[in-house]
């Protein structure tokens, strides 16, 4: 075969590639952190991916219609062993009883500077989710002083849980800053 066949053989194949007839959109999540000491020095670093739970698709489905629930508000930590599952309903290990003892506060919701990304920026003051073995990570739309237990309530959407990896000993003086990158994804 000469090189005039395999040009025009690779432009026929590129010609004739039909799209399929349906889209494929998906969501992809990165989850990073930074475990900091009283100094802000950087005591651990760590990076895992999500699943956006079942309840977390209908969110995004319903932000973008005209009904619009609450905007994503706190991000909760816990110390659960399970898998983090697509059915996950709240996270595994709760660390986070109660907005004065362990939600992370979130920061507005920002475009990260790159197309079709979004980033939420979590931070977990000293003193907030002080606890050894924290593996898990999720965030909320949930008001934290409408429940002060640390479980979704009805209107509530847990969106996205994700691993801590290595797992992370936070200590009563320590912060520690979990960045969600959100990367919208299509055909």
């Amino acid at each position: 075969m000469n090189d005039k066949s395999r040009v025009s053989d690779t432009v026929n194949s590129l010609v004739s590639y039909k799209r399929p007839n349906e889209n494929i959109v998906g969501l992809k999540g990165v989850v990073t952190y930074k475990l900091l000491d009283e100094h802000g020095n950087v005591k651990q670093e760590g990076k895992g991916c999500n699943i956006v739970t079942t309840q977390g698709d209908n969110y995004f489905v319903d932000q973008l219609s005209d009904a619009g629930a609450a905007t994503i508000k706190l991000m909760v930590v816990g110390t659960g062993t399970a898998a983090v599952a697509k059915a996950d309903t709240w996270i595994s290990g709760s660390a986070s009883g109660s907005a004065a003892t362990g939600w992370g506060t979130v920061s507005p919701v920002t475009n990260s500077g790159t197309a079709g990304n979004l980033q939420l920026v979590g931070t977990f003051a000293a003193g907030n989710a002080t606890r050894n073995s924290l593996t898990r990570v999720g965030y909320t739309n949930i008001n934290p002083s409408a429940d002060g237990l640390g479980t979704p309530s009805g209107t509530t959407f847990f969106i996205a849980h994700g691993t801590l990896t290595p797992t992370v000993n936070k200590g009563a003086l320590d912060v520690l800053v979990v960045t969600w990158d959100i990367s919208f994804l299509g055909s």
